[in-house]
Formats: C-alpha cells, sequence, structure tokens
C-alpha cells in the first residue's frame, strides 16, 4: 500500500510516502515558515521522488493534533482536499501517539509532551513493548496536573521516557518531581514524522478502516490556541 502521511501540528512540518513497511520518501522541516506556504510544494516533491501521482496512492493520513490550531487546520484541509479530489481514502491519527510510536519498542511508559502555551501541555500517556497500549486520552493541563495523572497509571518502580517539545519549557518540572524516574528522549524523537503517521494510518487502511472528509475534523483539545 503506498500511503501519504501529512503532519503541521507543530512548526516541523513533515510529509512522507511508505509502501507498506518502506519508506520511499520523507521531506520535514524544522524552520521559520507558514505550513500554508510550504505543504503542498513538500507533497508535490514526496512524490516526485516516488515517482508517483495522487492517483496513485492507496490512501492518505494525517496528523489531527493536538498541536497548533493554524497548523492542524491547514494538514487535516489539504489532506481532505487531495483524498476528496483523487476518490482515496483517509484517516487521522493523533500527533501525540505519532511522536510516542517512535518509542513504541520501549519496555516501559512513554509520555509525549507538547508545549500549549498558557503554561500547559498537550499530553498522553502510553506503555510499549509487544502490545502497544493507549492509557489517557489526548489531554491539555497544567504539567503538575498531568503528573499526577501519570502516578495514577505508573508504579513508582516503573521506567518512564518523556518525549516532545514540551520539555524544552518543562523539562525541569519534570525531572523535579521524577527524579531518576524519569527518561528524557534525544530531541531527534521529538519530531512527529510524517513516516509514523502514515505507518499508523496504514495499520486502520489495511483493516478497512478510514474516516469521512466529512465528519474528520482537528483534535485541538483546547479550542482558540494561536
Amino acid at each position: 500500500m503506498k500511503i501519504l502521511g501529512i503532519d503541521t501540528s507543530t512548526p516541523i512540518g513533515s510529509v512522507a510516502l511508505i509502501d507498506d513497511e518502506n519508506i520511499v520518501a520523507e521531506h520535514t522541516l524544522n524552520i521559520v515558515q507558514a505550513h500554508s506556504s510550504r505543504l503542498m510544494p513538500a507533497i508535490d516533491t514526496v512524490l516526485k521522488w516516488g515517482d508517483i501521482t495522487p492517483n496513485d496512492l492507496d490512501g492518505c493520513v494525517v496528523g489531527i493534533g493536538p498541536g497548533s490550531f493554524t497548523g492542524i487546520r491547514i494538514g487535516v484541509a489539504t489532506a481532505k482536499s487531495l483524498c476528496y479530489a483523487v476518490d482515496k481514502p483517509i484517516v487521522g491519527v493523533s500527533t501525540l501517539e505519532a511522536i510516542a510510536y517512535n518509542l513504541r519498542w520501549t519496555d516501559g511508559f512513554v509520555c509525549p509532551i507538547l508545549d500549549a502555551r498558557r503554561r500547559e501541555i498537550y499530553g498522553s500517556i502510553f506503555h510499549g513493548g509487544i502490545e502497544w497500549q493507549r492509557l489517557t486520552d489526548d489531554l491539555c493541563l497544567p504539567i503538575d496536573a498531568f503528573l499526577d495523572e501519570l502516578d495514577s497509571h505508573v508504579s513508582p518502580d516503573s521506567a518512564i521516557i518523556f518525549v516532545g517539545d514540551g520539555l524544552v519549557t518543562y523539562g525541569d518540572a519534570v525531572r523535579e518531581r521524577l527524579d531518576e524516574a524519569a527518561c528524557f528522549a534525544d530531541a531527534i524523537l521529538n519530531v512527529p514524522r510524517g513516516a509514523t503517521i502514515a505507518q499508523l494510518g496504514a495499520q486502520r487502511l489495511k483493516q478497512g478502516d478510514n474516516d469521512s472528509y466529512w465528519t474528520l475534523v482537528p483534535n485541538y483539545v483546547r479550542i482558540g490556541l494561536y
């Protein structure tokens, strides 16, 4: 299956093409430039690298947030328009899950966090290993409240890996609260990669499970961010 993955929910825009389990092409940029001006050229570039057209796709997967209000809207609207135009299925996946999924084989807990501003974070809790498991919904909370939520799911001696750009602002608070129990993933894993987005959505598409052009909406968690 040839799947296009798109994520614009953070400042890092990423578009990728996968073919079954293989990455064909990926375009990721972390620069100060509006997603509205760079997304379609990135999609066009990735499809050209893969030597295919939109009609050759088997589906499109898009990160629906949480994250930047404007960025999510651009990504979701673009993916829906593309799929509608060429009559291809679409799937929306959580940006937080896509970030956490980079660490899916970790034998312990994985906590992706993004800076939601207003002294809050977007976060969720997963358990890695052979059985990938989501333990909470995507949340928007002050960091202390999120760590309280974490306490209700994790035993004191458990390994916990944090990942995401929220660590830049709230890493010290996490360390102060959890001390050596908290591990921080390398910054390179903070990226919601288009390839991971595509892989997560492909799992649903292979089962014949997709979203509707008309009902798929961004997951802002909190309306009116920025």
